[in-house]
């Protein structure tokens, strides 16, 4: 498996707070048979110096290189957080994921305008990089997806859904629902800690196999390991 969302990396934002940890988190998922973790830290552009962020970013990666005995591959990236103007930013090559051309965006947890929906559509068009929506999950139980899901999809928009979704009784038989229907491109943990975001995404592919087959989950991993050219 291959986790596409996770606050990993030690003192950068509210996860890992230290390199202990960061190396409990990694044991944890490679106990739980993740191949590789994309590394995305919380990017604010109203509060974030980019060359600050960047640099803290750089220095958490190397920490956690020297993390020899993990066997598991690290890569960098970023949740970015929306902001007007996004889809004009000269910014987000630098906060993609790994090199894959694709960056994570959190979108806010209010109603979203036709503004806002058009600006994340119009982000590959203007910076050649696919835009992904970050724990789409979240947005469901908020209903702004709702009415939105083709638009986004017919533009290109690639959607994440989080472990949590399919460990929920409120939310399972929506996300099990959008990766039937292929709409689920990549999972992730969204780790933070090991105590109350703590790394589950075996438990998510046990869900998947059980509910739609092995196949359905392989899809999910292939689609992943492509993209980031793994």
């Amino acid at each position: 498996m291959i986790d596409l969302h996770s606050h990993i990396l030690p003192g950068v934002d509210d996860g890992s707070p230290d390199l202990e940890i960061t190396r409990a988190m990694l044991q944890e998922m490679a106990a739980q048979g993740v191949q590789a973790v994309v590394a995305t830290p919380h990017f604010y552009a109203f509060a974030d110096r980019p060359d600050g962020f960047l640099e803290r970013r750089s220095a958490a990666l190397e920490k956690t290189a020297q993390l020899k005995e993990v066997n598991i591959t690290v890569l960098p990236g970023a949740e970015v957080a929306y902001f007007d103007g996004i889809s004009h930013s000269k910014l987000l090559p630098q906060l993609q994921l790994g090199s894959s051309g694709h960056v994570l965006i959190e979108m806010p947890f209010c109603p979203w305008t036709q503004r806002m929906i058009q600006e994340v559509c119009d982000v590959q068009p203007h910076t050649g990089l696919i835009p992904v929506l970050a724990h789409v999950n979240r947005y469901c139980r908020r209903n702004q997806l709702l009415g939105c899901i083709d638009m986004l999809l017919d533009s290109g928009v690639l959607f994440q859904c989080n472990a949590e979704a399919f460990l929920s009784p409120f939310s399972r038989r929506w996300a099990l629902q959008q990766v039937e229907a292929g709409n689920i491109h990549f999972l992730g943990s969204d780790a933070h800690n090991l105590t109350i975001r703590a790394p589950k995404l075996k438990q998510a592919g046990a869900v998947i196999e059980k509910k739609l087959g092995k196949e359905a989950l392989d899809n999910i991993t292939a689609f992943s390991a492509e993209m980031l050219k793994l």
